[in-house]
């Protein structure tokens, strides 16, 4: 006959639990993150857009005032993904980083940006509000 100890218990039921933690952790390695950007520069301001990440090219997007451009990836399990995004309207280029792992892992699953004159705004999935704390560069 087999006696179980509690430590015995203890011991497996970490063991069980284990997987389902680093699985819960890596949720976002798991996952399609979605980005949108947005063009709020002003009725009649195109905004030309070309994104891309090191070893995607998404392409050039021409987008009217309030057309959104809208892509989708999985995060790397050990890779950094870093989609960063060329502006154009009225003749002059500006750029940001529109998806930094590093800084976005753990933010929203969706992020929204609103292309403003001044500044790119991300959407925050927590306030409800638009967080334009970002420049470009």
């Amino acid at each position: 006959m087999m006696i179980i100890s509690s430590h015995h218990i203890l011991f497996f039921s970490l063991l069980l639990l284990a997987p389902l933690v680093v699985v819960s952790y890596s949720w976002p390695s798991t996952t399609y993150r979605h980005v949108y950007v947005e063009n709020d520069l002003g009725n009649g301001t195109l905004l030309t857009l070309h994104c891309k990440e090191r070893n995607n090219d998404l392409g050039v997007q021409n987008l009217n005032y309030k057309e959104a451009f809208k892509f989708q990836f999985r995060s790397e399990i050990f890779g950094l993904k870093l989609y960063f995004c060329g502006l154009t309207w009225d003749g002059k280029l500006h750029w940001f980083d529109v998806y930094d792992e590093q800084r976005d892992l753990h933010f929203c699953k969706d992020l929204h940006w609103s292309i403003n004159r001044d500044r790119p705004c991300l959407f925050n999935c927590d306030t409800q509000k638009y967080d334009c704390v970002y420049d470009y560069k």
